[in-house]
């Protein structure tokens, strides 16, 4: 063994140099391998060709599922299910005439409900006005009337709780909208004038006549005002937009809840028999009248907190089967489950049916973990250590290539006319369904790998057979020193667990953080940003793209600034970005803006993990993986458990603040990762490596230490004093190392 940029070495004792044929299978060079290892060049290259073609396959898996997770359960099936939570009964489809020469539409009868969502197009013809001398004046009845449901209890129109739930009409002689809304408990005595007072709202322009209008009608408590309600205080109100824009509110539901009926009577335009009404109906035309319960975040909060949290059941459970059972085996069993999974949620689409969908995301979530977590391990099994993240940043790069292609297919089907740029029942179908087909390749790539394991197969895993032998000062990206992993440094904790624990509290804290928004983001450029099923499937699309080139541009970073300090750059950039999306009440952005932000907000994200799991991979034992790898997994669902927290934040106050709540817990959560800063610095022990591997005496080993850290080694993060004691000798600098010791030392 020899240095040739450290002169100070030159002293290595000559036994070190050469072993007999006896003693080794290369004369001129002995490698110090861990127990279980084989040196054989002749293995290496019959077996190097099955590890290379598992590596493909599982890049190939991955890719073909990821595809199919985003077409199916990407951000058009969230926006599925926020349709799913709203209740919806369509009153009238097709344009209907009030008032003028029309005739009197009979009434509707209607179930209502304390909150709900009322929505219409109306498109004012004329406007009407009461005569100069009209008793509404006295009576507080100047209105013409559009809408009207009542539940028909004293004369059926004012002001018994439940006449108005709610009534919409125009102000006298104009076409400016007028909302009044009962509330539970209200004064069974108030007059036409108090009840106005309290109990109603105008919007502030005009319609314009001849032109449609959407308007739509929102009663719920505080905790569904999406950050939209002014009087929260008092439980909750009654909005009213035009056309995605709230114009006012009326404040009566201090009694903290809106009256419902069965049976409630609703009339287009005017009241008709049995009641009499004194208001106009209004001269204009009404399509599209819909009633039900309003969309809540909260049930896309559920439903994806049902996936987090049974990934966590699970996560274990599944590693430690991989650790002791054929890992490839149970990867081909696992397509079947995926398989009922798929056929459950197809039908839940296909029916827009609950119990189906619950059923789908439960079985299909096992199937899900088991396939991302036991593809990481097998992707450890046939990648050496040197190379591992590369294979990281190659998985995720194929991962954004993947859930860019679904959006891309999805695109393709709304512009081939099979379904229309809306949020209708039909476009679901067909941007969701057709991505299921894609779980054949998933398992005919699985099906392809052949087993490695000296426990499961006759071929070795990349960790059972040594690489040949290279020179040491090429330094960490050869393997990472098995005595200075096992060092003690915290609390009597082995350094390579240390670093493995810490890498992945901070993995799963961050999730959590992230799993309050992610499910949202989606929404929020639909609900808010008012983004199509075109224009979502296109930014996500891009957005996929821009992670595969981010990814692949930033990978020599890792070795010039150390993986941990590049993993928390990458962890601080995706909470910067993430502000960056709605302002983080700085400015507003703009939607090219909020899309570059969300762009580098999931750049950084997955920039960052590659290295977790190549720093978790290089630093557990190789019997570990699977459970170790089964952490990484949750990365896909996202750590959905926290999506309910978020569905509630979102419900109460609004995207904006549950944004807010994200930045703070990723910030929070970066002291997580310090004991992985710390214990596993840029040099990640490459110099007590370098010297163990060579077996240099005690006396060369302080040499090279005193020499050699001042310049290269001390400026760098971490403990660099704690690397360097493993150069030690117990036995003191006159000790002497013998060949047998040599042959027998752990790297």
């Amino acid at each position: 063994c020899h240095f040739s940029a450290a002169a100070s070495l030159s002293t290595v004792p000559a036994h070190i140099t050469h072993v007999s044929n006896s003693e080794a299978p290369h004369p001129s060079w002995i490698m110090m391998l861990p127990e279980g290892q084989i040196r054989d060049d002749d293995e290496e290259a019959r077996v190097a060709p099955v590890w290379k073609r598992n590596e493909r396959l599982v890049y190939a898996s991955n890719f073909l599922h990821m595809a199919m997770y985003t077409m199916c359960l990407g951000g058009i099936f969230d926006n599925f299910l926020y349709s799913v939570s709203e209740e919806s009964h369509t009153l009238v489809s097709d344009p209907m005439t009030l008032g003028g020469d029309a005739q009197p539409q009979s009434h509707l009868l209607l179930d209502t409900y304390s909150t709900f969502k009322l929505a219409l197009s109306i498109r004012p013809l004329s406007r009407v006005s009461y005569a100069a001398d009209s008793s509404c004046v006295q009576s507080y009845t100047c209105a013409s009337s559009i809408v009207h449901i009542t539940d028909g209890s004293g004369n059926g129109d004012c002001c018994r709780e439940g006449n108005r739930m709610p009534m919409l009409a125009f102000v006298n002689g104009s076409t400016r909208l007028w909302l009044s809304m009962d509330a539970d408990g209200q004064s069974q005595a108030l007059d036409r004038r108090s009840y106005n007072m309290l109990q109603h709202c105008e919007a502030g322009p005009e319609l314009p006549l001849g032109t449609w209008t959407n308007v739509k009608i929102e009663a719920k408590g505080a905790d569904q005002s999406k950050g939209q309600m002014n009087n929260t205080s008092l439980g909750g109100a009654v909005e009213l937009f035009l056309n995605g824009t709230k114009v006012c509110e009326v404040p009566g539901t201090g009694f903290h809840r809106l009256p419902s009926r069965k049976g409630a009577h609703v009339f287009l335009g005017s009241m008709v028999a049995p009641f009499a009404d004194s208001h106009l109906p209004a001269d204009a035309q009404v399509a599209q009248l819909t009633y039900g319960r309003p969309a809540s975040n909260m049930f896309v909060g559920v439903v994806n907190s049902l996936q987090g949290i049974l990934s966590v059941v699970i996560m274990f459970p599944i590693g430690w089967l991989g650790d002791r059972v054929n890992r490839y085996t149970i990867l081909k069993w696992n397509v079947l489950v995926g398989a009922v999974g798929a056929s459950f949620l197809f039908a839940a689409v296909w029916y827009v049916n609950l119990p189906l969908l619950f059923a789908g995301i439960s079985v299909f979530t096992v199937y899900q973990q088991c396939l991302s977590g036991l593809l990481n391990a097998v992707l450890a099994d046939n990648v050496p250590k040197s190379m591992r993240t590369r294979a990281g940043g190659n998985y995720k790069i194929f991962s954004a290539l993947a859930m860019s292609l679904a959006p891309a297919l999805q695109v393709l089907v709304a512009l081939s006319g099979l379904s229309s740029n809306a949020w209708t029942r039909e476009t679901f179908a067909a941007m969701l369904l057709p991505g299921w087909a894609l779980l054949i390749g998933v398992a005919l790539a699985v099906g392809s790998m052949r087993a490695v394991g000296s426990s499961i197969s006759d071929l070795p895993n990349v960790d059972e057979v040594q690489p040949p032998a290279e020179s040491p000062l090429r330094g960490r990206s050869q393997r990472l020193s098995q005595a200075w992993l096992e060092e003690p440094v915290l609390l009597s904790a082995k350094r390579g667990t240390m670093v493995a624990v810490s890498a992945n509290v901070f993995f799963i804290t961050t999730l959590l953080a992230n799993g309050m928004t992610v499910r949202y983001l989606n929404l929020y450029f639909t609900q808010i940003l008012k983004f199509g099923p075109v224009q979502l499937c296109l930014l996500n699309a891009v957005c996929r793209l821009f992670i595969a080139g981010f990814v692949w541009a930033t990978r020599p970073l890792a070795s010039l600034l150390g993986r941990c300090n590049l993993a928390i750059l990458f962890h601080l950039g995706s909470a910067i970005f993430t502000l960056g999306i709605y302002g983080g009440h700085v400015y507003e952005p703009g939607v090219w803006a909020a899309c570059a932000s969300y762009f580098l907000r999931y750049a950084c994200l997955h920039a960052r993990d590659p290295l977790l799991y190549a720093i978790t991979m290089d630093v557990v034992p190789p019997s570990q993986r699977s459970r170790w790898a089964a952490l990484n997994s949750l990365r896909t669902l996202s750590f959905s458990a926290s999506a309910v927290l978020g569905g509630y934040l979102a419900d109460l106050h609004g995207y904006v603040f549950s944004f807010d709540i994200t930045v703070i817990a990723l910030l929070a959560s970066t002291v997580t990762i310090l004991p992985a800063w710390l214990y596993f610095p840029r040099s990640e022990g490459a110099v007590a490596a370098t010297v163990a591997d060579c077996g240099a005496s005690p006396a060369t080993a302080s040499s090279f230490a005193t020499t050699t850290a001042p310049s290269s080694v001390a400026p760098l993060f971490g403990d660099q004093a704690r690397s360097l004691s493993l150069l030690a000798d117990p036995r003191g600098p006159a000790a002497e190392t013998s060949a047998e010791e040599v042959t027998g030392a752990k790297a």
